[in-house]
């Protein structure tokens, strides 16, 4: 008889034999990587509103310095009558107004931040097939990276809402154009106050009120479209989590 050199002893996986290794289980891939469980979705909603909150109080503070422009402008005249340029010699109402301004400002940065940075991760694993236009980092760098902050802002507020809509995506081309004109009026006032010459001092003088008016009414409107905008993500996101919650359950 001849025999096979390949061929299993005799009795191999028999009863009375050795037992035959059981084959592994194979493993699942999905783009090159094993199958995960997605992480569970987190609610902003809490960073949300404190987001809202902090958007009416600096919008607020925008309200005083626009109350108390008036006296800087009149400061503003005294220095270019004495010849002078910028009216560093008295500190005003309007002076500690812009502190305040910008104490707020860093804060609502920072919630804000928050809040956008927690969303798109909820965004993302809401809706993995959604890409993105701009990586996470930019929820923080992309208020005051210079040039890329006139739109990165917007493409990261506008990717959430997508991510989370459940119909038509609108207001927020408004509210950033409405941002924009307040960003630079805003600057501009702030500028008007530190000229070097008498002209120009009287220049500022003249224009201050008005463009504290105008940054009033653009912040006015950026924030009301703001708070639907954060309203509405908070929203989506929260039936999102819901739905997520029945389906575990079920």
């Amino acid at each position: 008889m001849t025999h096979e050199p390949f061929a299993p002893p005799t009795g191999y996986g028999s009863p009375t034999g050795p037992a035959v290794p059981a084959a592994p289980a194979p493993v699942r891939y999905t783009y090159g990587a094993p199958l995960y469980s997605p992480p569970p979705l987190r609610s902003a909603a809490g960073l949300g509103t404190a987001a809202v909150v902090l958007a009416c109080v600096w919008a607020a503070v925008q309200v005083l310095k626009l109350a108390l422009a008036p006296a800087a402008a009149d400061a503003l005249r005294d220095a270019a009558a004495a010849g002078n340029g910028a009216y560093d010699s008295a500190l005003t109402g309007y002076d500690l107004a812009g502190v305040l301004f910008f104490a707020v400002q860093v804060a609502a940065y920072v919630v804000t931040c928050l809040w956008l940075y927690t969303s798109r991760s909820t965004a993302v694993a809401a809706t993995p097939g959604l890409v993105h236009e701009r990586s996470k980092v930019w929820t923080w760098l992309g208020w005051w990276v210079p040039i890329v902050s006139l739109w990165f802002p917007y493409q990261v507020v506008r990717d959430i809402r997508r991510a989370t809509a459940t119909g038509p995506v609108s207001g927020i081309g408004g509210w950033w154009a409405a941002w924009l004109v307040f960003v630079t009026l805003s600057n501009t006032a702030g500028r008007m106050s530190s000229r070097t010459t008498a002209e120009a001092t009287a220049t500022a003088a003249e224009a201050l009120v008005f463009v504290e008016l105008l940054a009033t009414v653009a912040m006015a409107v950026a924030l009301v479209l703001w708070i639907r905008i954060v309203r509405g993500v908070s929203r989506y996101q929260a039936e999102r989590i819901a739905i997520a919650h029945d389906e575990r359950g079920s």
